[in-house]
């Protein structure tokens, strides 16, 4: 079983205060990307990751697998059903792990899929939502598809209605920085100090009308992220990728969830690629792809059954 495992980019990003559980409610329009993990699944004696990829894709990855997520999800996924699935899973990775893109919680949301198809579980998807909103806050929005709206402390997704909308051609740099995530907020509160911050409903209601009308000049100019600001101060190299972005002729530069990685967007395949190519971000890793506003499913099509997959031989996870 195959499965594509997007990446995201948050169009819109509003932290509406600190809750007392320590978390931040936040308020964002995610949308998913063409850039993204292969997730292979196959049925297997004992659970097994294998991890292929190189560079800023794989640096920093758990060295135990039992702490991946996608081990994590498998594990959820057995407690929920209270027996053993064991599976092989083998995640070819494309996107930049701690980057703001939800590359671990892309990952685990497809092993949620993947093996609820694998095994012939049937679970709901309001149900593996729920598993996923236990294993990290942003693994519920890529079970469902295409733009979702995402609150609470990113529990809480709901689809948002883009048929029909134009895909927008995003730029994705990272220059391989670490931003932890618990920093960034951090940064945030001291920004914020004692404000009360309330949410402008305009804003996300404008943002979905220019999506889906492509107005595209006007979405690079409603786009933003309330996390930018501390990051950028917190982190030079990420406010240098955004000015490199800028220089490289893109619009609406945004930070992507707590960072590092930083889009931009563009209006044509052609201008992403010279945007590439411009020497501003000659020491960053980057990518040109599209918005799936219409859904990872409908633009990769359904969970991909295979006759055979390639285990990967090595120390079991686990029983």
């Amino acid at each position: 079983m195959k499965v594509f495992a997007a990446a995201k980019v948050n169009l819109g990003l509003r932290v509406l205060g600190r809750r007392a559980d320590g978390f931040h409610e936040l308020d964002s329009l995610v949308t998913l990307v063409g850039l993204g993990d292969e997730v292979t699944l196959g049925r297997a004696p004992a659970t097994t990751l294998e991890i292929v990829g190189d560079g800023v894709a794989v640096d920093a990855l758990p060295a135990r697998a039992e702490d991946n997520l996608a081990v994590r999800a498998a594990r959820a996924l057995e407690r929920e059903v209270g027996r053993p699935l064991p599976t092989a899973i083998r995640i070819a990775k494309r996107i930049p792990l701690g980057g703001g893109l939800g590359g671990g919680s892309t990952d685990a949301a497809a092993v949620l899929r993947g093996m609820d198809a694998l095994w012939g579980l049937g679970l709901p998807q309001e149900r593996l939502c729920a598993i996923g909103a236990a294993l990290g806050s942003d693994v519920p929005l890529f079970l469902l598809d295409g733009t979702v709206r995402m609150r609470g402390r990113g529990e809480r997704v709901g689809r948002v209605d883009m048929a029909g909308a134009p895909p927008l051609w995003v730029v994705l740099a990272n220059c391989g920085a670490h931003c932890p995530t618990p920093a960034v907020y951090r940064a945030w509160d001291r920004l914020a100090g004692e404000k009360t911050l309330t949410n402008d409903e305009g804003m996300w209601d404008n943002l979905g009308f220019f999506l889906r009308t492509g107005r595209f000049e006007a979405v690079a100019r409603t786009v933003g992220n309330d996390l930018e600001a501390p990051c950028l101060g917190l982190f030079p190299e990420v406010a240098r990728t955004a000015r490199a972005l800028r220089e490289a002729g893109c619009a609406g530069v945004t930070l992507c969830g707590s960072g590092a990685t930083v889009f931009g967007l563009v209006g044509s395949r052609a201008e992403g690629e010279r945007a590439l190519a411009h020497p501003a971000l000659s020491g960053c890793w980057r990518v040109c792809t599209q918005t799936l506003p219409d859904g990872v499913m409908a633009a990769h099509g359904p969970l991909t059954p295979i006759v055979m997959v390639r285990i990967h031989v090595g120390q079991p996870c686990g029983v």
